[in-house]
């Protein structure tokens, strides 16, 4: 049920108790029932969610080129929303809008040319969410470019477990397990 909805029977009571006072007229009433509307609607609530490390590991051996690293991802949504006040039913759009990746071992990113990750679901298409070509060499996390194509997310989300994919173009072929740890930041909106 939305904040409208609910507030629509004290407008109507506030308004009978006001019609029914002497020194305030009716068109006073109409006035403050439609202030109280406006105020009452708001503007959409933005909150933001953030992944917290995902593991992502390609398994070896690897070879030159395009080598997939993938994890999972429960986003907790319910919980989240429900720690702010809302429900699922809330829920008017998500939208990616930051996306790192740092290695998780003594590696690095080192020997990794590009990446580009994908999101997926049991009852979701992949998705491209980042990229980042050429992968500066720099240590440390590395932000990614949020795909331009921003669709709303909410029905991955709220699907549950999300598969993170991301393709490496490695420099060098490699007989170990390359581990990476991707982070993503989420725009949810919210009906007031």
């Amino acid at each position: 049920m939305h904040y409208f909805s609910r507030s629509i029977p004290a407008l109507l009571v506030l308004q009978n108790a006001m019609l029914r006072q002497p020194r305030i007229n009716e068109m006073s009433a109409v006035q403050l029932t439609l202030a109280l509307l406006l105020v009452g609607c708001g503007e959409p609530q933005r909150l933001t969610l953030e992944s917290g490390p995902v593991p992502l590991v390609a398994a070896g051996p690897l070879f030159e080129g395009s080598n997939t690293a993938q994890g999972n991802w429960a986003p907790g949504l319910d919980a989240f929303l429900a720690a702010h006040g809302h429900t699922r039913d809330d829920l008017r759009d998500v939208r990616l809008v930051a996306a790192t990746l740092a290695g998780a071992d003594s590696l690095g990113l080192e020997g990794i040319r590009s990446v580009s990750v994908q999101w997926t679901s049991d009852d979701e298409g992949m998705r491209p969410m980042a990229v980042r070509n050429p992968l500066p060499s720099e240590p440390g996390p590395v932000a990614l470019t949020v795909a331009q194509e921003r669709s709303d997310l909410a029905d991955l989300l709220l699907g549950g477990a999300i598969t993170v994919v991301a393709d490496l173009d490695l420099e060098a072929d490699s007989e170990t397990d390359r581990h990476v740890i991707g982070s993503f930041t989420l725009e949810l909106t919210l009906d007031p």
